[in-house]
Protein backbone atom coordinates (compact mmCIF):
# COMPACT_ATOMS: atom_id res chain seq x y z
CA UNK A 1 0.00 0.00 0.00
CA UNK A 2 1.67 3.47 -0.92
CA UNK A 3 1.85 6.29 1.84
CA UNK A 4 -0.86 8.00 -0.53
CA UNK A 5 -3.68 5.26 0.46
CA UNK A 6 -1.95 4.47 4.19
CA UNK A 7 -3.29 8.38 5.31
CA UNK A 8 -6.52 7.86 3.55
CA UNK A 9 -7.11 4.51 5.48
CA UNK A 10 -5.66 6.81 8.68
CA UNK A 11 -8.33 9.99 7.85
CA UNK A 12 -10.88 7.53 7.26
CA UNK A 13 -10.44 5.84 10.74
CA UNK A 14 -10.25 8.89 12.23
CA UNK A 15 -13.76 10.26 10.92
CA UNK A 16 -15.18 6.96 11.84
CA UNK A 17 -13.57 7.54 15.58
CA UNK A 18 -14.78 11.02 16.25
CA UNK A 19 -18.04 10.44 14.18
CA UNK A 20 -19.37 7.54 16.80
CA UNK A 21 -18.11 9.99 19.75
CA UNK A 22 -20.24 12.25 18.60
CA UNK A 23 -23.60 9.99 18.33
CA UNK A 24 -22.58 9.04 21.59
CA UNK A 25 -22.78 12.52 23.18
CA UNK A 26 -26.12 12.85 21.26
CA UNK A 27 -27.82 9.12 22.94
CA UNK A 28 -26.26 10.61 26.15
CA UNK A 29 -28.40 13.77 26.18
CA UNK A 30 -28.39 17.01 27.94
CA UNK A 31 -26.97 17.74 31.42
CA UNK A 32 -27.04 20.23 33.98
CA UNK A 33 -24.09 22.43 34.61
CA UNK A 34 -22.66 24.54 37.17
CA UNK A 35 -23.77 27.82 35.97
CA UNK A 36 -27.09 26.62 35.43
CA UNK A 37 -27.11 25.84 31.34
CA UNK A 38 -27.53 22.79 29.73
CA UNK A 39 -25.09 21.27 27.36
CA UNK A 40 -24.40 17.67 25.80
CA UNK A 41 -22.15 15.35 26.94
CA UNK A 42 -19.36 13.52 24.64
CA UNK A 43 -15.75 13.75 24.41
CA UNK A 44 -14.09 17.00 24.43
CA UNK A 45 -10.91 18.72 23.03
CA UNK A 46 -9.87 15.20 22.18
CA UNK A 47 -7.12 17.37 20.28
CA UNK A 48 -5.12 18.63 23.29
CA UNK A 49 -4.57 14.98 24.84
CA UNK A 50 -1.96 14.71 22.75
CA UNK A 51 -1.07 11.12 21.82
CA UNK A 52 -4.16 10.12 24.03
CA UNK A 53 -6.90 9.08 21.42
CA UNK A 54 -8.80 5.92 23.07
CA UNK A 55 -12.43 7.10 24.46
CA UNK A 56 -12.25 7.16 27.89
CA UNK A 57 -14.43 5.09 30.17
CA UNK A 58 -18.21 5.91 31.31
CA UNK A 59 -19.19 7.50 28.34
CA UNK A 60 -21.11 4.47 27.08
CA UNK A 61 -23.80 2.50 27.93
CA UNK A 62 -22.35 -0.71 25.64
CA UNK A 63 -18.65 -1.22 24.83
CA UNK A 64 -16.99 -4.88 23.90
CA UNK A 65 -20.33 -6.74 23.25
CA UNK A 66 -20.91 -5.76 26.80
CA UNK A 67 -24.18 -3.56 28.42
CA UNK A 68 -25.49 -2.05 31.01
CA UNK A 69 -28.98 -2.32 31.51
CA UNK A 70 -31.09 -0.88 34.11
CA UNK A 71 -34.58 -1.91 35.39
CA UNK A 72 -35.36 1.88 35.98
CA UNK A 73 -33.91 5.36 35.12
CA UNK A 74 -35.90 7.04 37.51
CA UNK A 75 -35.54 6.97 41.36
CA UNK A 76 -37.65 8.88 43.95
CA UNK A 77 -36.03 11.10 46.01
CA UNK A 78 -35.07 11.45 49.63
CA UNK A 79 -35.37 7.88 50.68
CA UNK A 80 -33.64 4.87 50.71
CA UNK A 81 -34.23 2.63 47.70
CA UNK A 82 -33.72 -0.62 46.05
CA UNK A 83 -31.94 -0.64 42.44
CA UNK A 84 -31.08 -3.05 40.07
CA UNK A 85 -29.61 -3.65 36.89
CA UNK A 86 -28.19 -6.58 34.63
CA UNK A 87 -24.68 -6.96 32.31
CA UNK A 88 -25.50 -8.28 29.63
CA UNK A 89 -23.11 -9.93 26.80
CA UNK A 90 -23.11 -9.55 22.98
CA UNK A 91 -26.20 -11.88 22.87
CA UNK A 92 -28.32 -10.28 25.58
CA UNK A 93 -27.69 -12.93 27.63
CA UNK A 94 -26.67 -11.99 31.58
CA UNK A 95 -23.63 -11.93 32.56
CA UNK A 96 -22.82 -13.85 35.91
CA UNK A 97 -19.03 -14.83 35.81
CA UNK A 98 -16.92 -11.93 36.87
CA UNK A 99 -13.23 -11.76 37.88
CA UNK A 100 -12.34 -9.64 41.60
CA UNK A 101 -11.50 -5.94 40.99
CA UNK A 102 -10.42 -4.58 44.48
CA UNK A 103 -11.88 -7.20 45.83
CA UNK A 104 -14.73 -6.59 44.78
CA UNK A 105 -16.83 -7.95 41.35
CA UNK A 106 -18.27 -4.77 40.78
CA UNK A 107 -18.17 -1.50 41.62
CA UNK A 108 -21.37 1.00 41.20
CA UNK A 109 -20.24 4.48 41.04
CA UNK A 110 -23.75 7.20 41.58
CA UNK A 111 -22.75 10.80 40.71
CA UNK A 112 -24.42 13.61 40.60
CA UNK A 113 -24.36 15.44 37.68
CA UNK A 114 -23.60 18.45 39.21
CA UNK A 115 -20.01 16.80 40.61
CA UNK A 116 -21.21 16.95 44.31
CA UNK A 117 -23.16 14.02 45.45
CA UNK A 118 -20.71 10.96 45.19
CA UNK A 119 -21.80 7.52 46.51
CA UNK A 120 -18.75 3.97 46.11
CA UNK A 121 -21.37 1.16 46.47
CA UNK A 122 -21.04 -2.40 45.91
CA UNK A 123 -24.35 -4.42 44.80
CA UNK A 124 -24.70 -7.92 45.53
CA UNK A 125 -25.56 -10.42 42.38
CA UNK A 126 -27.89 -13.01 42.12
CA UNK A 127 -27.79 -16.74 40.48
CA UNK A 128 -29.07 -15.50 36.92
CA UNK A 129 -27.15 -12.27 36.65
CA UNK A 130 -29.14 -10.10 38.32
CA UNK A 131 -27.31 -7.02 40.39
CA UNK A 132 -29.39 -5.04 43.22
CA UNK A 133 -28.60 -2.50 45.55
CA UNK A 134 -29.73 -0.22 48.34
CA UNK A 135 -29.92 3.47 46.90
CA UNK A 136 -28.76 6.10 49.74
CA UNK A 137 -31.70 9.07 49.55
CA UNK A 138 -30.40 11.34 46.79
CA UNK A 139 -31.56 14.88 46.60
CA UNK A 140 -32.99 15.67 42.90
CA UNK A 141 -31.03 16.05 39.70
CA UNK A 142 -29.08 13.99 37.05
CA UNK A 143 -27.03 11.59 37.82
CA UNK A 144 -24.74 9.54 36.08
CA UNK A 145 -24.52 5.45 37.46
CA UNK A 146 -21.24 3.73 36.10
CA UNK A 147 -20.69 -0.22 36.04
CA UNK A 148 -16.92 -1.34 36.79
CA UNK A 149 -16.41 -4.88 35.83
CA UNK A 150 -14.64 -7.04 34.50
CA UNK A 151 -16.01 -9.96 33.31
CA UNK A 152 -14.41 -13.51 33.20
CA UNK A 153 -11.88 -13.53 30.27
CA UNK A 154 -12.35 -9.91 29.31
CA UNK A 155 -10.87 -7.11 29.71
CA UNK A 156 -12.26 -4.59 32.44
CA UNK A 157 -14.91 -2.21 31.89
CA UNK A 158 -16.47 1.08 33.05
CA UNK A 159 -20.00 1.73 31.41
CA UNK A 160 -22.15 4.44 32.33
CA UNK A 161 -25.54 5.12 32.19
CA UNK A 162 -28.16 8.51 33.42
CA UNK A 163 -30.47 8.28 36.36
CA UNK A 164 -32.86 10.66 37.06
CA UNK A 165 -34.23 12.13 40.59
CA UNK A 166 -37.08 13.40 40.40
CA UNK A 167 -37.78 16.97 42.43
CA UNK A 168 -37.05 20.38 42.50
CA UNK A 169 -33.39 20.69 41.25
CA UNK A 170 -30.47 22.94 43.54
CA UNK A 171 -28.55 24.85 41.47
CA UNK A 172 -24.77 23.94 43.03
CA UNK A 173 -21.37 25.59 42.07
CA UNK A 174 -18.80 22.43 41.34
CA UNK A 175 -15.75 23.54 44.06
CA UNK A 176 -13.32 25.52 43.36
CA UNK A 177 -9.78 24.08 43.29
CA UNK A 178 -8.18 22.83 47.02
CA UNK A 179 -5.32 21.49 48.33
CA UNK A 180 -7.21 20.13 51.39
CA UNK A 181 -10.71 18.35 52.28
CA UNK A 182 -11.66 18.19 56.06
CA UNK A 183 -14.04 15.08 56.95
CA UNK A 184 -15.11 14.80 60.63
CA UNK A 185 -11.59 15.39 62.78
CA UNK A 186 -9.61 14.44 59.47
CA UNK A 187 -8.03 16.71 57.00
CA UNK A 188 -6.99 15.37 54.08
CA UNK A 189 -4.19 17.19 51.77
CA UNK A 190 -3.69 16.28 47.76
CA UNK A 191 -0.16 16.85 46.87
CA UNK A 192 0.94 16.25 43.14
CA UNK A 193 1.14 17.97 39.40
CA UNK A 194 -1.80 16.71 37.02
CA UNK A 195 -0.63 17.18 33.70
CA UNK A 196 -2.16 15.29 30.71
CA UNK A 197 -1.10 12.01 30.47
CA UNK A 198 0.14 10.15 33.31
CA UNK A 199 0.18 12.04 36.48
CA UNK A 200 0.99 10.83 40.21
CA UNK A 201 -0.77 12.14 42.97
CA UNK A 202 -0.81 11.31 47.02
CA UNK A 203 -2.95 11.90 49.67
CA UNK A 204 -2.35 12.33 53.19
CA UNK A 205 -4.59 11.96 55.77
CA UNK A 206 -3.96 13.82 59.18
CA UNK A 207 -5.67 14.57 62.43
CA UNK A 208 -4.53 17.12 64.65
CA UNK A 209 -2.11 17.97 62.67
CA UNK A 210 -0.20 14.40 62.90
CA UNK A 211 -0.48 12.09 59.36
CA UNK A 212 -2.77 8.93 60.15
CA UNK A 213 -2.21 5.70 58.47
CA UNK A 214 -5.28 4.05 57.23
CA UNK A 215 -6.60 0.79 57.42
CA UNK A 216 -6.69 -1.29 53.99
CA UNK A 217 -9.57 -0.53 51.80
CA UNK A 218 -10.14 -2.69 48.81
CA UNK A 219 -6.77 -4.51 48.77
CA UNK A 220 -5.27 -0.90 49.23
CA UNK A 221 -4.77 2.27 51.26
CA UNK A 222 -7.48 3.96 49.49
CA UNK A 223 -9.82 3.82 46.40
CA UNK A 224 -9.72 6.92 43.87
CA UNK A 225 -12.28 7.92 41.33
CA UNK A 226 -11.25 10.73 39.06
CA UNK A 227 -14.23 12.41 36.72
CA UNK A 228 -13.58 14.44 33.85
CA UNK A 229 -15.60 18.03 34.40
CA UNK A 230 -17.91 17.85 31.39
CA UNK A 231 -18.76 14.86 29.94
CA UNK A 232 -18.34 12.81 33.24
CA UNK A 233 -15.52 10.69 31.45
CA UNK A 234 -14.18 8.29 34.05
CA UNK A 235 -10.56 7.90 34.30
CA UNK A 236 -8.18 5.00 34.98
CA UNK A 237 -6.03 5.26 37.83
CA UNK A 238 -3.17 3.01 39.65
CA UNK A 239 -3.15 2.78 43.26
CA UNK A 240 0.60 2.19 44.19
CA UNK A 241 1.16 -0.75 46.75
CA UNK A 242 2.31 -0.95 50.40
CA UNK A 243 0.76 0.90 53.35
CA UNK A 244 1.69 4.30 54.08
CA UNK A 245 0.68 7.57 55.72
CA UNK A 246 0.83 8.71 52.10
CA UNK A 247 -1.61 7.31 49.73
CA UNK A 248 -0.21 7.50 46.19
CA UNK A 249 -2.19 6.84 42.93
CA UNK A 250 -0.91 7.48 39.32
CA UNK A 251 -4.23 8.69 37.09
CA UNK A 252 -4.38 8.40 33.22
CA UNK A 253 -5.49 12.33 32.23
CA UNK A 254 -6.56 12.72 28.76
CA UNK A 255 -7.39 16.21 28.07
CA UNK A 256 -6.42 19.54 29.82
CA UNK A 257 -9.68 20.80 31.80
CA UNK A 258 -11.02 20.04 35.17
CA UNK A 259 -11.06 17.05 37.07
CA UNK A 260 -12.89 15.27 40.21
CA UNK A 261 -11.36 13.23 42.10
CA UNK A 262 -13.39 11.10 45.46
CA UNK A 263 -10.78 9.20 47.47
CA UNK A 264 -12.07 6.82 49.34
CA UNK A 265 -9.84 5.62 52.86
CA UNK A 266 -10.91 3.64 55.92
CA UNK A 267 -9.84 4.90 59.22
CA UNK A 268 -10.73 3.15 62.69
CA UNK A 269 -13.53 0.98 60.21
CA UNK A 270 -15.29 3.43 59.10
CA UNK A 271 -14.84 4.79 55.05
CA UNK A 272 -15.00 8.47 54.13
CA UNK A 273 -14.81 10.12 51.71
CA UNK A 274 -12.29 13.39 50.13
CA UNK A 275 -13.29 14.92 47.16
CA UNK A 276 -11.33 17.41 45.44
CA UNK A 277 -11.40 20.00 42.12
CA UNK A 278 -8.37 19.96 40.06
CA UNK A 279 -7.69 21.82 36.91
CA UNK A 280 -5.06 20.09 34.11
CA UNK A 281 -3.44 22.59 32.52
CA UNK A 282 -2.04 23.74 28.43
CA UNK A 283 1.23 21.74 28.39
CA UNK A 284 2.39 25.65 27.63
CA UNK A 285 0.99 26.52 30.73
CA UNK A 286 2.05 26.13 34.82
CA UNK A 287 0.39 23.69 36.42
CA UNK A 288 -2.38 24.69 39.11
CA UNK A 289 -2.08 22.20 42.22
CA UNK A 290 1.03 21.89 43.84
CA UNK A 291 3.17 19.76 46.47
CA UNK A 292 1.41 20.50 49.78
CA UNK A 293 3.91 23.38 51.65
CA UNK A 294 5.15 24.72 48.04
Amino acid sequence: MNAGAKLAGFAAALAASFGGAAALGSAVGPIDVADGTTTHSGMTDVGNAGTATALPRGLAVAEAGYRLALDTTTVAAGSVSSFAFTVLDDRGAPVTSFDELHQRRLHLIVLSRNLVGFHHLHPTMDAIGHWSVDLPALEPGSYRFFADFQPTGAENLTLGADVTVAGDVLSIATPAPAATFAVDDLVVALAGTPMVGDAELSFTVERDGAAVTTDPYLGASGHLVAIRVGDLAYLHVHPHDGPSPVITFTGEFPTAGAYRLFLDFSIDGTVRTAAFTVSVPDTDTLPTTHPKGH
